[in-house]
């Protein structure tokens, strides 16, 4: 066990240097790029492309924000589904921390936003809704809550110790159940190829937390999950967005728009599965 837990802090060792230089990057880009919130301004003005286009960004505030907008009326369902299905927040950095994965990230953004905005239509389509009463903070506020400063380098810091923890614990976690009872076990544990995966990963995903991307990433590079239930768990995956539909939305609009999400992340799930996922 011992030497599972040195090769497991060797993994994320490595790692590190490039995940705090990602995340000091996007803190960057945020703050200068998107200035007064121009750029998040000017691709929410664009609707549910606009929102695909926001998943882009590795940073789990963007559903956590836009759920927020959604419920004081400031953006449609179709959108808030676009941000949701496109956005992965720390999966991107953890998977395109390897270089050889780096092409894949590529590919991997791509179908997401893709996903996004073809969910997002369809959502626009099949459910009309009246747009909520505006009520509260827009997205270019300048109150002292959302116009807070903030340091990005020991912001960067912070956020690169706490995932690295726990990178830790599911590269060690991962290593330890390959050791203890095989590929094929752990495979049979997690589902791995069968049509169930998919499922499992979704329900990970969901959990209301930026740090169920870094499970799926990992247990990507670590061959333990398939790339249907990968891109499953990560459509699934709002990092705290979630919970902020659960606290500001009637009870029964918050689960229609859960079950839905989880819907249709295990069918794209399952249909990448099927193709050869």
């Amino acid at each position: 066990m011992v030497d599972i837990l040195v090769d497991s802090m060797k993994d994320t060792i490595r790692v590190v240097p490039v995940i705090f230089l990602l995340f000091l990057f996007v803190d960057f880009f945020m703050l200068k790029v998107n200035k007064e919130n121009r750029l998040v301004d000017k691709l929410s003005k664009y609707d549910i492309v606009g929102g695909g286009l926001l998943g882009i960004i590795p940073q789990c505030g963007i559903p956590v924000g836009f759920a927020k907008l959604y419920a004081n009326g400031y953006i449609t369902l179709g959108m808030l589904f676009a941000i949701f299905f496109s956005s992965s927040d720390e999966a991107f950095i953890i998977i395109g921390a390897h270089p050889d994965q780096i092409g894949f990230v590529v590919k991997l953004i791509a179908v997401k936003v893709l996903i996004g905005i073809a969910v997002g239509y369809i959502i626009s389509a099949v459910i009309k809704e009246k747009r909520n009463r505006i009520k509260g903070c827009g997205v270019d506020c300048t109150c002292p809550k959302c116009a807070k400063d903030r340091n990005i380098f020991i912001n960067s810091v912070i956020h690169t110790l706490k995932i690295s923890l726990f990178l830790l614990l599911t590269v060690f976690l991962l290593s330890l159940g390959l050791e203890r009872i095989g590929e094929e076990g752990l495979g049979t544990l997690l589902g791995k190829n069968t049509f169930m995966q998919p499922i499992y990963a979704a329900l990970i995903g969901a959990i209301p937390s930026c740090m169920s991307s870094v499970v799926l990433a990992e247990g990507y590079l670590q061959g333990a999950v398939g790339l249907g239930a990968l891109i499953s768990g990560l459509c699934a995956n709002t990092g705290y967005g979630i919970l902020v539909v659960l606290k500001e939305l009637p009870f029964k609009k918050a689960l229609k728009i859960i079950l839905i999400l989880l819907t249709i992340s295990i069918a794209i799930g399952e249909i990448i599965f099927v193709v050869g996922g």
